[in-house]
């Protein structure tokens, strides 16, 4: 971790997160002490982070797709809840959300600030004035998935590419994938696993796997799935778009997950 990032801000200088005798990083809820004149307010002397950031809100009913990490700023009761082994729920005083591991690929998104844990290799981003209400509404799933693969679709069109088929099969593996995704951080962790050792006979004609993970969009779903299809030039995405327009792939499932300030998009492609 290098010197530029620990905390700078007057307030967050006074506060160091601590865990708990016996307690193992990455796992417990960790504390966040109350800094001298703090009084009332929270980790950041913002308002109270009691609204989750949009987690949860692309799941389906069962199975795997059921249930995924909150993310930064999401409620949390254990650091299970917020994403990898990295992440940790973080309490003070009677408030309990998660922060999120600022390594050098995340560091973290305007308005938060990387905290060290101590005792702990765990440095964590908390809000620098409360946690973000979300900005817009998340849709169902089936309504997200529907307006995705319009998008994809837009994109092979103006390709002269035939359209790709939506398949509700390959839509639960996408689904369940990019939960996994968001638990662990591992890309194509799922297809590796359950596809690739008896590959070309996996579930549902599954052939091939797209993910994509992205952060600091403003709790923006339709910015997240603008930047998922983009295929200008220079784009971070480019062995994603490069699976949807495919044209050895007819045939798609598509998985959402959107927590906090970061999205997890899955394509199962046949």
């Amino acid at each position: 971790m290098s010197v530029a990032r620990v905390v700078s801000s007057p307030l967050l200088c006074a506060l160091a997160i601590t865990l708990g005798c016996g307690e193992r990083a990455g796992d417990p809820v960790v504390r966040l002490p109350t800094a001298p004149g703090e009084g009332g307010e929270t980790a950041a002397g913002g308002a109270s982070p009691s609204q989750p950031g949009n987690g949860g809100a692309a799941a389906e009913s069962s199975g795997d797709s059921s249930s995924g990490p909150t993310g930064l700023c999401g409620d949390c009761t254990s650091s299970d809840e917020c994403g990898d082994a990295n992440d940790a729920c973080i309490r003070h005083q009677d408030e309990r959300f998660c922060g999120r591991d600022c390594d050098d690929q995340h560091r973290c998104p305007d308005g938060y600030s990387c905290v060290e844990l101590e005792n702990s290799q765990l440095w964590q981003c908390v809000p620098e004035n409360g946690c973000p209400v979300p900005t817009s509404t998340v849709p169902e799933l089936v309504d997200l998935r529907q307006y995705l693969l319009e998008r994809i679709n837009s994109e092979r069109a103006l390709r002269d590419q035939a359209p790709l088929v939506p398949s509700s099969c390959l839509d639960e593996l996408a689904q369940q994938s990019a939960v996994a995704f968001a638990r662990t951080d591992e890309p194509l962790g799922k297809y590796v696993k359950e596809c690739d050792p008896i590959w070309p006979n996996c579930a549902c004609g599954w052939s091939a796997e797209a993910e994509l993970t992205i952060a600091r969009y403003g709790l923006d779903w339709t910015t997240a799935v603008e930047r998922a299809v983009d295929t200008t030039r220079g784009a971070q995405n480019e062995r994603f778009t490069q699976a949807f327009l495919s044209l050895n792939v007819t045939d798609v499932g598509i998985g959402f997950w959107l927590s906090g300030d970061e999205a997890w998009i899955a394509l199962s492609l046949h």
